[in-house]
């Protein structure tokens, strides 16, 4: 059980703060949620809950050593990375913001970004894949490192290995 005040990863919203545990308004059945605050994104300003007794989209928030691993190893962008075939492109997308691991994130967002790069522009299923995938990550890694959700892109490039 996560405790009140407490940072977490929501596989959807990125890192929320625990503001509250309690049972939904009307609801009698006795059920409690963890009520969360986006940290960032465009979840920033909604509440979100999620059931103390099934909290599968909730995890503890990158430790900066990981947040420093991940991007030490951060996918090579020399690499063609793009997942061209767009069923199994939709797929991973779909699949990678539900389980919310930020390698697979990061590794389809430098796809998109080298498609991007390449051809000046993005289709919407790859421009929407970004908005969701984008916050999520450099949220994340933002709030390890402690640096300003902006400067992360930057911060990965200068710290990447080459």
């Amino acid at each position: 059980m996560f405790d009140i005040d407490t940072y977490v990863f929501h596989t959807h919203c990125g890192v929320c703060k625990i503001v509250a545990i309690e049972p939904l308004s009307g609801d009698d059945s006795g059920n409690l949620y963890y009520v969360l605050a986006p940290f960032h994104g465009d979840d920033k300003n909604n509440i979100v809950r999620v059931p103390v007794d099934n909290p599968a989209s909730l995890r503890h928030p990158l430790t900066k050593d990981m947040a420093l691993e991940l991007i030490h190893n951060w996918p090579d962008i020399t690499q063609n990375l793009y997942v061209t075939d767009s069923k199994s492109r939709k797929s991973a997308y779909e699949n990678a913001l539900r389980s919310g691991f930020v390698e697979d994130l990061a590794t389809l967002m430098e796809g998109a970004l080298q498609r991007k790069a390449r051809d000046g522009h993005l289709n919407s299923m790859d421009a929407q894949f970004l908005a969701r995938a984008q916050p999520i990550v450099y949220g994340e890694l933002g709030f390890a490192l402690n640096i300003d959700v902006a400067k992360v892109p930057e911060y990965i490039r200068a710290n990447a290995r080459k």
